[in-house]
Order: structure tokens, then sequence, then C-alpha cells
């Protein structure tokens, strides 16, 4: 297979389980805190409306799924990509973090949320990266 090829399935597929993943432990996460009444999690104006109420753990399990699906997807990206395994990854961590950021934009945020989130994209896909071998052990000295 082409390396350019394989680059691109990297990526879509780092990006797929991130987004499987993150899905998934949002869903938990609302098994365990539900919306307050009233909050429709698929309308966009209620979730406005309703956002002081969601209480703390229900934004740290918002928080978790962003760190799994990121951890997942720079680790399947890195473990796929042909050659500079960290790029793959860092690639998905962008595009996380560019939808995380419309994501932040369209539904108001504590300050703290949009700092923790936006670092939770880069450093999870980068720890997924080193789990995969994304980085070159260090050089011995030549005698």
């Amino acid at each position: 297979m082409h390396p350019v090829v394989r680059s691109i399935l990297a990526v879509i597929a780092g990006m797929l389980i991130a987004f499987v993943l993150i899905a998934v432990v949002q869903l938990i996460g609302m098994r365990v805190y539900p919306p307050p009444p009233g909050m429709d999690p698929t309308d966009i104006e209620s979730m406005k409306a309703m956002r002081t109420q969601v209480p703390l753990g229900a934004l740290l399990f918002v928080l978790l799924s962003y760190t799994v699906g990121s951890v997942a997807g720079g680790w399947l990206a890195a473990l796929i990509g042909p050659a500079a395994k960290m790029t793959h990854a860092m690639t998905v961590a962008a595009l996380l973090f560019g939808a995380g950021l419309m994501n932040l934009m369209t539904i108001p945020h504590p300050a703290w949320f949009w700092v923790a989130s936006s670092l939770v994209y880069w450093l999870g896909a980068w720890s997924g990266a080193q789990a995969a071998g994304g980085t070159a052990p260090a050089t011995t000295a030549r005698a």
C-alpha cells in the first residue's frame, strides 16, 4: 500500500475509534449523570438553556471521554501510520481539537473546561502515540 494512502487511512481509523469511544464514554456518563429535567441532549438550544444545571461530574465524564478517545485515536493512528507516528497521532489531535473547539463555541462551557478539554486532545494523542512507539528511544553518544 502506498505510504500516503496508509497515512490517510491511519488518521481516518484514529478518528473513527476516537469518535466511537467518545460516544460510548459519554453514553455511560449520561447514565451516571442523567441530563437535568427538561434538557434534550439532541437540542442545542435546550443544552444552552440548561448548561448551568449540569453537575461537575457530568463535565468530568465529558473530559474523560475526550481523553479516552484521544489516547485511543492517537495510538491507532501511530500504530497504522507508515512512519512519523507522532505526526499521525498529532493530526488526530488537531482534528479532535477542531471538533471540540466548534462544540465549545456552540454550547457555552465554563472557562476551566475550555482549558482542560483543549489540553486533553493533545496530551491524550501524544500518550497514545508514545504507547504505540511514536518516538525513537534516545540515542547513545558515540565513543
